[in-house]
């Protein structure tokens, strides 16, 4: 909990009784910007810093249990002891300084998805020497952009993230909108055997071909599906009108998401909210990707869900579509005058350009008896030196289309760092997916098409974010205007 208001305050009141001592005029500086609006749903974290525009945490990455079913609890690596980890908060302009411990048995780094910052601070393992069993880093930017994002280890990602180590990140506008309520959700999704625990890593067949997907579906750490499994509850006043943002931090596993018993609509996507919000049917999201929901119950509703609509094999083999209820608000009580959001005037970059295109080829295939995923033919080596491919250089503030293919069946959910994107066609045809995103998913034999201004200079990883895929190869570097020899010498 943030507590700089009651600082200021009190020294401002000290500072009145010196001036009227010495007879000399209190000078009066900007007021302390108005307390960040509640956002729940994931555990919240101590703020070291007085300062109103600074968020100052400490994080420490160690094995933790959590009693996810009946009986042993699950041996997991979690952040500050919390699956997921806590929430950071902050709002845009900020400063956010995290002084970060591994308290593992295994080197680690923390990446920080979708944030435009430095480079140096982004936890490529390419720029920044991972962390090491008992050691610290802190990592120290300023948050440019309003959104939805977040937190995960970016090291021996297969066996890190799977055992749970991700966390969220809210960054609230300069004059956020009014809402009845926020909530945030994070979906993932762990494989569990019969003992509780984390079952054992293949290193063929399906989960490498398609990536890890797990049998246990959670959101915000609380298992939602199979036996004893149920939603994350909630109420909700007859009236009101929320904020949802979802997260999405499953390995491989793409769903789509519905909202039943309100009217909804969709205001944000990966870079923040829409020039427009449309109405919600459903969404398709793949791992890494955010939405955020207008959410209004209807008048004669008395329950609101959240539901993840997703394809599984019913007891005939058959591939069917089924739904898995995430979140369930009861409508108890009633708003009389719900708050009316004034959303922000959003523009867009625009998308109607000449732009040079730039094709990259996502493949795999067995090279020396072991799968291989490449990007352009090549294949990323992410072992103990971190060398990566770089495969292009781009020049700032200048646009640039990038074609994707995926001529095998494996979908790839590719991320860019540090960078926002629009997508604006597939297989050659335009398609209707606004916003702002660092995360395309490209589906099996397919083409997705993306245009970027390429904004924020540095060396910037790019890779598909099923952990197999970019593991085993399909990660790269991009560099944006001139490279910094001194920050890669190592």
């Amino acid at each position: 909990m943030r507590w700089s208001s009651c600082v200021l305050f009190c020294a401002a009141a000290l500072l009145s009784c010196s001036d009227a001592d010495n007879g000399t005029k209190p000078t009066s500086g900007p007021p302390p910007p108005p307390p960040l609006p509640t956002v729940e749903g994931l555990a919240g974290i101590e703020d070291l810093n007085p300062d109103p525009t600074i968020l100052e945490v400490n994080l420490v990455a160690r094995a933790n249990t959590v009693p996810l079913f009946p009986g042993d609890e699950t041996r997991l690596l979690n952040y500050n002891d919390s699956l997921p980890g806590p929430l950071l908060h902050a709002r845009v302009g900020d400063r956010i300084i995290v002084h970060f411990r591994n308290e593992m048995n295994e080197s680690t780094v923390v990446h920080w998805h979708g944030l435009r910052i430095s480079d140096k601070m982004d936890g490529s393992p390419m720029i920044q020497n991972p962390v090491l069993p008992g050691e610290t880093f802190t990592y120290d930017f300023v948050v440019p952009d309003a959104g939805t994002y977040w937190y995960h280890t970016h090291l021996h990602q297969i066996q890190q993230f799977e055992y749970g180590l991700y966390g969220g990140i809210v960054v609230h506008e300069k004059e956020a909108p009014a809402f009845t309520a926020e909530r945030i959700f994070v979906g993932d999704d762990m494989r569990i055997n019969s003992a509780n625990q984390i079952a054992p890593f293949l290193t063929s067949g399906p989960d490498i071909g398609r990536g890890r997907i797990g049998n246990t579906l959670l959101v915000n750490g609380k298992v939602i599906s199979g036996e004893g499994g149920e939603p994350v509850t909630f109420t909700i006043p007859r009236g009101s009108v929320e904020r949802w943002r979802f997260v999405l931090a499953t390995n491989a596993l793409s769903y789509d998401l519905q909202i039943r018993g309100a009217e909804a609509r969709v205001i944000a996507t990966d870079g923040g909210l829409l020039p427009q919000p449309f109405p919600l049917d459903r969404v398709e999201i793949a791992p890494g990707q955010r939405f955020e929901f207008e959410v209004r119950p209807l008048p004669d509703a008395d329950e609101v869900a959240l539901e993840a609509l997703i394809l599984v094999l019913d007891e005939n083999d058959n591939v069917v579509e089924m739904p898995f209820e995430l979140a369930r608000g009861t409508v108890e009580g009633e708003i009389e005058e719900a708050p009316a959001p004034e959303y922000p005037v959003v523009e867009l970059p625009s998308t109607k350009v000449d732009a040079v295109t730039h094709s990259w080829a996502l493949s795999g295939g067995v090279v020396d008896n072991e799968v291989q995923f490449t990007i352009n033919g090549k294949a990323a080596f992410v072992g103990d030196t971190h060398e990566h491919v770089l495969i292009e250089t781009f020049e700032p503030n200048v646009p640039v289309k990038i074609r994707l293919s995926s001529n095998v069946s494996p979908a790839h959910p590719f991320h860019i760092h540090g960078q926002f994107f629009q997508i604006i066609a597939r297989n050659g045809q335009p398609v209707f997916e606004p916003g702002l995103r660092d995360t395309v998913y490209v589906r099996g034999a397919e083409t997705a098409t993306i245009l970027s201004y390429f904004e924020n200079p540095g060396r910037w990883m790019v890779h598909c974010h099923i952990s197999e895929h970019s593991e085993k190869g399909m990660m790269a570097d991009i560099q944006v205007g001139p490279p910094d020899e001194e920050e890669h010498a190592h």
